[in-house]
């Protein structure tokens, strides 16, 4: 186990203090839940609205540490013993080469052929 792992959560509260800048969340989070969120990724969540909860004091953005934990808690999920499906396929790119081949390679429809004819 790394350094960063074994601290737990009180100990980061106590070396924490009650607003953190970004750099500092971002610190927060890698020891006391084990994500690795870059400073830049929490201002960009922030301004999608899908970080955690921040606050500003003199224009400058804070997190506070239960706000971190709560979205650390929710962006974690639930344990479970099945794997989630994964929606998006390696090879989509080339399934979809092979249906474009498919359509442009279909049979003549019955009843019609390719021949014209002239009536002159």
């Amino acid at each position: 186990m790394t350094r960063a792992q074994k601290r737990t959560r009180a100990e980061a509260k106590k070396r924490y203090a009650k607003l953190l800048r970004r750099w500092e969340a971002s610190q927060y989070l890698l020891e006391v839940h084990g994500l690795q969120v870059a400073p830049a990724s929490l201002a960009k969540k922030a301004c999608l609205g899908i970080g955690p909860e921040i606050c500003f004091v003199n224009k400058i953005p804070f997190h506070r540490p239960t706000a971190l934990d709560a979205w650390a808690k929710v962006v974690i999920g639930k344990p479970t013993t099945h794997a989630r499906k994964d929606t998006y396929h390696r090879n989509r790119s080339a399934q979809a080469r092979h249906q474009r081949r498919e359509e442009r390679s279909d049979p003549p429809v019955a009843g019609t052929s390719n021949v014209v004819s002239s009536s002159a």
